[in-house]
């Protein structure tokens, strides 16, 4: 199958630096782990907003978990902390974590905590003159690779006939995608929040032309653990799930206080973290919506090139640890 065009490097570089340093990561993080501490990575932004709540909170704490936070980038850097051993879970989108799922260290899917089919949102600089989705043709679009945004993203072109090169990929991290719409480097940005909204308020006249609605697909947000801490101390996970179910509980319940203690922790406005956390969809489960949504993007990004297998869901997800 044939892609959007692709001029920065390959999607898996990430991965193969980091299984490249595997072997000297594993050996001194694994006297960390044996001490029954949970070194968990996640990253400063809304999606990771249950993580955020249960350490601000104490939740973890409460639970009867001790944790180390590793708060890091992004979902693709949580995936490289729990693959070289240097976390022990991590929360990541659907596409790093199938990249964990494939890359040979044994992991477990525990929790899907959030999802949405408006997780991802294609904003178009204010001279891009795209007021549809077929006139992305031809156009340069900046996406992080190896994001969860860039699994639907390329789901998303092939199924409206944008594949065979017609839209031209550049790879960027979120944090630059503002200036490079402002100075007409790319012609729209694809990203999930806060990204989206940076680009909207940053740069005068940008748009929202579409999300990436209608694929059939949750987009969930999940929980990762390597197989060897959660064989070692089920309880510690058992305990960090049952804090991030509460801290989702209070998203539903309460946003606006949620998106006060958040924003203080982000430095993003409480008013725009509220507006995110009501149009997404909170709730930690692993059903068969969940399921579906990871064994599709799993089957297409095998089918695509981008993972060598397609992991096998019914050993990777594993329920046990739900409340």
């Amino acid at each position: 199958m044939q892609t959007p065009s692709t001029p920065s490097p390959p999607f898996l570089r990430h991965m193969v630096l980091a299984s490249l340093f595997l072997g000297l990561l594993v050996g001194c993080s694994r006297r960390e782990t044996d001490s029954g501490k949970l070194r968990f990575a996640y990253a400063r932004k809304i999606q990771y907003a249950p993580q955020i709540l249960a350490a601000e909170t104490g939740a973890f704490a409460k639970a009867g978990v001790e944790i180390e936070s590793q708060v890091l980038l992004g979902g693709i850097q949580c995936a490289e902390a729990l693959t070289t051993g240097a976390a022990d879970m991590a929360a990541m989108g659907d596409v790093p974590a199938l990249i964990a799922a494939a890359s040979g260290m044994p992991v477990k899917i525990v929790l899907r905590y959030a999802g949405g089919e408006r997780m991802h949102r294609i904003v178009a600089g204010p001279t891009a003159k795209i007021g549809s989705i077929a006139d992305l043709a031809g156009k340069r679009i900046a996406v992080q690779k190896g994001s969860s945004t860039y699994g639907a993203f390329l789901r998303f072109c092939d199924k409206h006939g944008l594949g065979q090169g017609k839209v031209t990929l550049v790879d960027l991290h979120p944090k630059h995608m503002p200036e490079a719409i402002a100075a007409n480097q790319v012609d729209a940005i694809v990203g999930s929040e806060p990204w989206p909204s940076n680009v909207e308020e940053a740069v005068p006249g940008s748009y929202e032309v579409c999300c990436l609605a209608g694929l059939g697909n949750d987009f969930p947000h999940v929980l990762v653990v390597s197989t060897r801490f959660a064989e070692a101390h089920p309880e510690q996970v058992r305990a960090a799930v049952l804090a991030i179910a509460e801290a989702v509980g209070q998203l539903n319940e309460n946003p606006a206080v949620a998106a006060a203690t958040i924003a203080k922790v982000t430095g993003v406005p409480a008013v725009r973290e509220q507006r995110i956390i009501e149009s997404l969809d909170w709730g930690a489960r692993l059903d068969d919506t969940v399921r579906d949504s990871l064994q599709q993007t799993g089957e297409f990004l095998h089918r695509s090139g981008r993972i060598p297998v397609v992991p096998d869901l019914a050993t990777v997800i594993d329920p046990s640890f739900l409340p």
